[in-house]
Formats: structure tokens, sequence, C-alpha cells
């Protein structure tokens, strides 16, 4: 798949015109990252628009204590600091490969930047994309009031799986993102060893079970009750 089609895929650049979205993919390049790879660090200053061609982005933002907070997962065809990019301003967190391997497509900011001058269309779909992120982040202040831990932890794999996740014929759900019981931590603020209990306990029950390929959660509603949802209100 190459960087047309990736960029006509990414919500942060629907509705704009092929012509345009040709020109910022002729100025493209493609790089591939490893599982725990940085794509940047916080503080550095935004040089690309960066969408997702294939893998998982975690966008980490490191607290006094020294402990590395969760601020968002991003999966193609999204994009990812879109924020920074449009302000000029240095990232507030850092990006890390979560998947074996990320391929993203990096557009060069003046070349965006140029483009968003001379197209609304444009401007507009790269303003939402960051009104949206917004939105998200709000999302997962909601997962860190979900009340217990246990609550939280349903929240945040019913949002997973709202964004990313498949459903199959036996019932059953996944979440195809490879997380661990630290990454679990770190996205509804517990200990590891708290996930760690907690997830035992549900792979014991049959509720969820994970692999190396992510998460199988094998009843919805019952998952749903945990977190405090209804299925009316999901």
């Amino acid at each position: 798949m190459g960087a047309l089609e990736i960029l006509q895929r990414t919500p942060a650049m629907a509705g704009v015109e092929t012509a345009v979205l040709s020109s910022l993919a002729r100025a493209a390049t493609l790089r591939t990252l490893a599982r725990r790879e940085r794509l940047w660090d916080a503080g550095d200053r935004p040089k690309f628009f960066v969408a997702i061609r294939r893998g998982v982005l975690k966008v980490v933002r490191p607290t006094a204590a020294g402990r590395a907070v969760i601020c968002g997962l991003f999966a193609a065809p999204e994009s990812a600091g879109d924020l920074p990019l449009i302000k000029g301003v240095p990232y507030p967190a850092s990006a890390i490969a979560v998947t074996a391997q990320l391929d993203v497509v990096l557009v060069p900011r003046d070349t965006v930047l140029e483009a968003m001058r001379t197209n609304t269309a444009l401007a507009e779909a790269i303003v939402r994309s960051a009104q949206a992120k917004v939105e998200n982040l709000l999302q997962r202040i909601d997962v860190l009031s979900a009340g217990s831990v246990e609550a939280r932890l349903a929240q945040m794999l019913l949002t997973l799986y709202e964004r990313f996740g498949d459903d199959f014929d036996d019932g059953s759900s996944t979440i195809p993102i490879r997380l661990s019981r630290q990454e679990l931590a770190s996205l509804v603020s517990t200990t590891e060893e708290t996930a760690i209990r907690v997830m035992t306990r549900w792979e014991r029950t049959g509720l969820v079970e994970g692999d190396e390929n992510g998460f199988v959660l094998k009843d919805l509603e019952a998952l749903r009750g945990v977190s405090g949802r209804s299925s009316t209100a999901s």
C-alpha cells in the first residue's frame, strides 16, 4: 500500500482532493520501526505529518514521579501528533512502537503547512483530526475515573475493542494489539502487579484471554457489566 493510498484512508485528510494528496504523497517517505523503537521523544519539535500504515503506536508521557503514563494508542489508518504539528510546539510526550513492526508514512511539516494554506479542505480535515484526538484524551480521562481497577481495565478493553476490534461467528471478539501487563497498568493508572492479578482472574474465569496477537474478549456483555456500562449505553 503506497503513500497516496494511506493518506486517502487517513481521517486527518478525509475529503481532500486526490491531486492535493498526490502532491503530499510525492514528498512522503516510509519508515519502519521495531517494537519499543521511538518515533519521537518528548521535547522534539514536529518535522513530519505522521500517518500509520501498519502496526500500533503508543504516546507516552513521563511523570514527576518517574512513571510513564500512556496518553493514547494509534493504529492504521490514523495519524499521530497532529496538534503539535499545527501549532509548531514541541511534542509533550514520546511516541513508541507497540507492535513488532510499525510502518509510518512521513510527510514533511513544511509541505503540509504550505498545502494547508492553499487548500481549505485539508486545513479543516487536519484541525478536525486534532480535535478528535483531544476527545479521545477525554475518553481516557473517563476510563481513569471509571471506579475500581477492574472497572477501569474493562472500560479500557472495551474502548480498544470499539476502535480496533473484530467480531467472530462464535460470539467472541478480538483486539489485535499486543500489550504487556505493564502497558495495561499504565493505561488505567494502576500497578503492574494489580493488572496481572485482575487479568489472571479474568483468564481463569474465561472472560478475557491474552496471547501474542492481542486479546480475545469472550463475553462482551459481562465485560460491560464489570465496566459499569450497559449494552444500550455502548
